[in-house]
């Protein structure tokens, strides 16, 4: 499956021409706010969730956090592979609507597993597991693949750490 993806930065998308051409369906939103240190921004994740199904990538850490996330409209959340493991047992314990980013720690990712977790988020490891993996390498056959609205711009690189 292709998810398209959008970067929500000081309140506004960036992609928001781009948006308008797409209908329905999933979208991944970068929400490059809440990973600076700001809010989270429930408005914008509630209008957009009357329309897409909205992963949020904002590697939240905070089990609040995750739950008005939830709350405020997001199908699924990414939680950061820097979670420390009892939150992560605690935010696992209150949704499965978690996808965790794994950059480079591969023993998290087993211990997200082996607590219940099933999504994973990675352009740098392949998991074997029975588990549902997002990435933006479109030489993985078994992932869903997030790609920057509009086709490949150009702009997600210098826009977001968030993908490669």
């Amino acid at each position: 499956m292709i998810i398209p993806s959008v970067t929500l930065r000081k309140k506004k998308i960036l992609e928001a021409e781009e948006l308008n051409s797409y209908e329905s369906g999933p979208l991944w939103l970068i929400d490059e706010d809440y990973k600076n240190g700001r809010e989270l921004n429930f408005k914008i994740y509630d209008d957009l969730s009357g329309i897409y199904e909205l992963y949020l990538d904002a590697e939240v850490s905070q089990v609040d956090d995750i739950a008005d996330s939830i709350t405020g409209g997001a199908t699924m959340v990414t939680i950061s592979e820097s979670i420390d493991r009892e939150r992560m047992k605690r935010a696992l314990f209150y949704t499965d609507s978690l996808i965790l980013y794994v950059r480079s720690i591969r023993d998290i990712a087993d211990f997200f597993i082996a607590n219940g977790g099933s999504r994973i988020y990675s352009d740098s490891l392949i998991f074997d597991d029975n588990v549902v993996e997002f990435t933006t390498k479109l030489s993985c056959d078994r992932c869903s693949i997030v790609i920057p609205i509009g086709g490949f711009n150009g702009r997600r690189d210098k826009e977001t750490t968030a993908l490669p």
